[in-house]
């Protein structure tokens, strides 16, 4: 225990006032006379012994009282984790939560601007000669030094909402960095924000011991909050006038069911599709809204719904191309396939292009979306190195073996691939037994029922195969079973492959070995195939972050440059560029910080479109109270942090009340009146003893 006013401990000389008054009343004694006090002898001796008892109590209540005075003059108070050497120079770094959480409002406006004015009381609570930081969830490369109170409260002003958002312990971070690196200094940091779940990682936390921290929440009035989540299609690939179907995720995180609210959907300025969604307190909702794509090219729009306050994330932009032409490339051995011909030769959404395996060019290859291995007996070290590329870079495969493979090429062909080992040709009579309908070849082809279920029949008259190659499966395969035959094995299968797909037919294309080549299931699994072949691009990008955009191009030239330009403003920017596996990569660095919808640009012309949505993470409105917070640092064992109150009037007193530690003159003062009654009390019901 420490003393705020020490020189008041000298009062305590003041005890020895009722010492003495006590003293001097135990020895001063009166004649009483009486004419016969033998029978009073006993009664005497007892009430004297009384008497002196009653006196020491008064004695004892007394000092304590006059103590306990002096000792609330002199306020007391238990010393401060947060106590720093005040004749030292003060290092203070305040953190200014500006992200779209803090525009809502609280009891005294909104919580961006309660927090710029705290942020000004606390500075005034510290000498004009100690030195600040200012830091936001920019990380404004200028917030990055200390400087004097003056610049400090000029850069406050400019503060302004932002896209950006950041981990507490990303903040807590960067303000040590700076402080730490600026010596004789006594390090102060002050966390402002709302403190939502979704960014207050506290449990992350790695702080100094050095370093006192001061945490102030800041609380809206309103938590609830109705949003776009995400949006996606049910299928990779888009095209001309075909039904598409749009999945949109709403959010509710308010108190209230919200019926029929509208959910628009606009592509290419038009209106494509108006749906209702009803959503209770605290939960999610799905919508499936179909559209037809009526035009080629680049598809650019957004899906929007009504909410207020917080309206930032009420529409959610989407970019996305629809696929014309499918390029593919079938390699064959010994002539080519004339189902394959007929399913893609014939349709003009593919372009296919037959070779044969002897006359291959391999710089061709990254031109073409799918290849098909025909039936090759043999595949070279050359060839196989070659697939295994285009793969990896996002190519699709797909491997039809022949009647007779060579089992050492495709042994050395599917080990590169990491695809397990064929075994010996079985000739046995099988027929299909199952399809895997939640598989993305085959989710859209069969028709679900009045349920939603898709069924099939146990009398459906699937392919039959008269020879087929096992696959050696092993613990651990990644291989996905699209076809599986009646003794379990494998017709068709599917494997992820870098940032391809590798699909695998063990049984040859052909009549004399497989009904598959004129059965109804030849045509959709074929075509699926070949439309997941394309690569598929993102549906939109977020804000503020540098997440890499691949672009479709040929050239390897070190002369390309692109830009990134927005749509309905003049912002433009030159996105860093890498080459990748193959793939060409385009890095914004935190540049574009606006929702919307941009075009990339290549010698003046635009390559393809893009959308960026602002961050969900500020969306759901869910914060940490003050009491989970301390909850937190104490199980961390973090004892340098106080929080401070925001709706104390004078911040100043706060933070000196912190530094100082926990005050005690109030129950100081409270033992003296205490004491002082309990004097009285024994007075006043005992005044004969």
């Amino acid at each position: 225990m420490l003393f705020v006013s020490p020189f008041f401990l000298y009062g305590l000389f003041a005890l020895a006032i009722p010492i003495l008054i006590h003293l001097i009343n135990f020895r001063r004694y009166k004649k009483v006379w009486f004419t016969n006090v033998r029978f009073l002898a006993e009664i005497k001796q007892e009430k004297q012994r009384k008497s002196q008892i009653k006196q020491w109590i008064l004695l004892a209540l007394r000092l304590l009282a006059i103590t306990s005075l002096v000792f609330a003059f002199a306020q007391p108070y238990l010393p401060s984790t947060l106590q720093s050497d005040k004749q030292q120079q003060q290092g203070v770094s305040i953190f200014v939560d500006n992200s779209f959480s803090m525009d809502a409002i609280g009891s005294e406006g909104k919580l961006i601007e309660t927090a710029k004015e705290k942020a000004r009381e606390i500075v005034s609570a510290y000498k004009p000669s100690d030195r600040f930081q200012l830091i936001t969830n920019d990380f404004e490369g200028f917030h990055q030094h200390l400087v004097s109170r003056d610049e400090f409260l000029k850069m406050l002003e400019e503060i302004r909402i932002s896209t950006a958002s950041r981990k507490i312990s990303e903040v807590v971070s960067r303000q040590e960095d700076l402080l730490t690196s600026s010596p004789g200094l006594a390090r102060n940091i002050f966390l402002i924000s709302d403190f939502q779940e979704a960014t207050s990682d506290f449990d992350n936390l790695d702080p100094d011991t050095a370093t006192s921290y001061y945490i102030l929440p800041l609380s809206a009035n309103q938590t609830g909050n109705l949003y776009i989540d995400t949006a996606f299609f049910e299928s990779v690939v888009q095209q001309p006038d075909q039904l598409s179907h749009l999945r949109v995720r709403i959010r509710n995180t308010g108190t209230d069911r919200l019926e029929k609210i509208p959910v628009k959907l606009v592509i290419n300025n038009l209106q494509k599709a108006l749906a209702s969604a009803t959503i209770d307190p605290g939960s999610e909702t799905e919508l499936v809204i179909p559209f037809t794509n009526e035009t080629s090219g680049i598809q650019s729009g957004y899906l929007e719904l009504p909410d207020y306050p917080i309206t930032y994330d009420d529409r959610c932009y989407i970019s996305y191309p629809l696929v014309s032409t499918v390029s593919i490339l079938c390699i064959n051995e010994s002539g080519e396939n004339p189902y394959l011909n007929a399913l893609f030769g014939s349709d003009t959404a593919f372009h296919m292009v037959n070779t044969a395996a002897n006359r291959l060019n391999y710089s061709s290859f990254s031109s073409f979306s799918l290849i098909i291995l025909n039936q090759l007996n043999h595949i070279s070290s050359g060839l196989a190195q070659e697939l295994f590329r285009f793969t990896q870079s996002g190519g699709t495969l797909l491997s039809i073996l022949p009647n007779e493979a060579n089992s050492t090429d495709y042994r050395n062909f599917f080990d590169l691939l990491e695809i397990p080992e064929i075994g010996i040709a079985d000739t046995s009579r099988l027929r299909v037994s199952q399809i895997s309908l939640g598989s993305q070849v085959y989710n859209d082809v069969f028709e679900p029922d009045a349920a939603g279920r898709i069924e099939l029949p146990n009398n459906a008259d699937l392919p039959v195969v008269s020879l087929h190659y096992p696959l050696k499966l092993t613990t651990g395969s990644i291989i996905e079973p699209l076809l599986t035959l009646q003794n379990g094995d494998l017709l068709l299968a599917r494997r992820p492959s870098g940032k391809g797909e590798i699909y695998i037919l063990t049984s040859p294309l052909e009549l004399n070995f497989s009904s598959l080549p004129a059965h109804l299931l030849f045509v959709p699994t074929f075509y699926k195939i070949a439309l997941l072949s394309q690569p598929g691009s993102d549906l939109y990008y977020f804000t503020a972050t540098n997440n890499p955009i691949e672009v479709p191009t040929d050239s390897l030239s070190n002369d390309i440059m692109f830009k990134v330009v927005q749509n309905d403003s003049e912002l433009e920017i030159i996105p860093e560029l890498r080459f990748i596996d193959g793939r060409m990569l385009l890095y914004p660095h935190d540049q574009i910080r606006e929702s919307g919808l941009y075009s990339i640009y290549l010698s003046g012309k635009v390559l393809s479109g893009l959308a960026f949505n602002y961050p969900r993470a500020e969306s759901n409105l869910t914060y940490m109270a003050p009491g989970s917070i301390r909850e937190v640092l104490e199980k961390k064992e973090i004892h340098s942090f106080f929080l401070l109150k925001a709706d104390q009037q004078s911040m100043a007193k706060e933070i000196r009340e912190a530094e100082r530690g926990q005050p005690l003159w109030k129950l100081f003062l409270l033992f003296a009146l205490l004491f002082l009654a309990a004097e009285i009390a024994l007075i006043r019901l005992f005044p004969k003893l």
